[in-house]
């Protein structure tokens, strides 16, 4: 008797996971020959088929059990199909897989994926709430207005271009060394590298916080990158250096000088990356934001202290990428209920009274 293509010869019907038997092929054959016979006498369980005229009734095959009682379920579980041989279907394990894939935490999902649909989420989320919470948009209006003040004038006594050009002035020796270390340190090549390499380290090593704040700081250094330079094209702020003045909308400049100063892209992208790593480890470890916003603020003010940058350039970025790294950790871990308030009207019909009241939740 021959197995033809993995097929059952009685029955006709696909034979799957035929390979998981080939110890068993002496009790596989048994139990396609052996009619499946319930009846037993005093010698012995009586068999049918061939392999009965061959065996004495007083003589047991292969053991007092019949063979054919657990081969015969397991064949006719496995020749239609419908389970394995761990009694799971094969629907039910796409499903658990699909499951699985489901269940897998945001940060593991795919980088660039995240990145496209934080676009649209930046729009109908997160930049609507932005420009009424308080503690962002005041600020950026405020650097905003000062260096389009400075930009107009283009006169050394406006505080932006005075501060830029007697902080530049004052720094040489070691402290030039000092900033061209920490420019380096927030280029992109440099600071991808830096977040690629945590990435895996914190996978091999186990540590899942260390390598979800390393994929969120990646998200959040990518939506930085693509809007500052956005932004930068807009605006067309000339740089400081060979002779620009921090003029804006400079979309010809002259010969030598640079229009993408506004806002700071080394500024910005730090920031991004310092929020995410301080807000995943602000409650086990407070020591973690005053390095992470210490490193930042160090690569901001490199760019000042080589002329790369006006003050507000690097305090606009700073803004932008600390919105775009608690965007990233919102959308992480989202928030079910956020602080509210407003003002509720009421009356009391026992005493008639009535009024407005202001309540606050959080």
């Amino acid at each position: 008797m021959s197995v033809d293509q993995g097929r059952l010869p009685h029955d006709g019907k696909a034979f799957r996971n035929f390979h998981l038997l080939r110890g068993g092929v002496p009790l596989l054959i048994l139990a396609m020959t052996a009619a499946p016979c319930t009846a037993a006498t005093q010698g012995g369980p009586r068999l049918c088929g061939p392999i009965a005229e061959s065996a004495p009734y007083d003589e047991p095959v292969l053991g007092d059990t019949p063979a054919d009682d657990g081969s015969a379920s397991s064949d006719a579980a496995l020749s239609d199909g419908s389970s394995s041989l761990d009694g799971t279907s094969e629907e039910q394990q796409a499903v658990a897989s699909e499951d699985e894939a489901s269940d897998k935490p945001y940060w593991r999902t795919n980088l660039f994926r995240r990145f496209f649909s934080d676009q649209k989420y930046l729009f109908t989320d997160w930049l609507p709430a932005e420009v009424h919470r308080p503690g962002f948009i005041y600020p950026v209006l405020l650097g905003t207005g000062i260096a389009l003040a400075a930009g107009r004038d283009a006169d050394a006594s406006q505080p932006d271009l005075g501060f830029e050009r007697d902080f530049s002035s004052d720094t040489g020796g070691a402290t030039l060394s000092t900033a061209h270390v920490f420019t380096n340190l927030g280029d992109a090549p440099a600071g991808l590298f830096l977040i690629g390499t945590a990435y895996l380290a914190g996978r091999w090593s186990g540590h899942d916080r260390f390598a979800e704040s390393a994929s969120l700081s990646a998200e959040a250094v990518l939506d930085t990158g693509l809007w500052v330079s956005v932004l930068k094209h807009l605006t067309a702020r000339t740089r400081p250096n060979a002779g620009g003045t921090g003029q804006f909308f400079q979309y010809n400049p002259p010969p030598g000088q640079k229009n993408d100063s506004f806002p700071s892209g080394h500024a910005s992208g730090a920031f991004a990356a310092a929020t995410v790593f301080a807000g995943m480890y602000r409650e086990q470890h407070r020591w973690v934001p005053w390095v992470a916003y210490g490193t930042a603020g160090l690569v901001a003010a490199s760019r000042v202290a080589l002329g790369r940058h006006f003050p507000t350039d690097v305090f606009v970025g700073a803004l932008v990428g600390n919105s775009f790294g608690r965007m990233v950790l919102s959308r992480d871990q989202p928030v079910e209920k956020r602080a509210s308030s407003g003002l509720t009207p009421f009356y009391d019909p026992a005493s008639g009274a009535e009024g407005v009241t202001w309540h606050r939740e959080w």
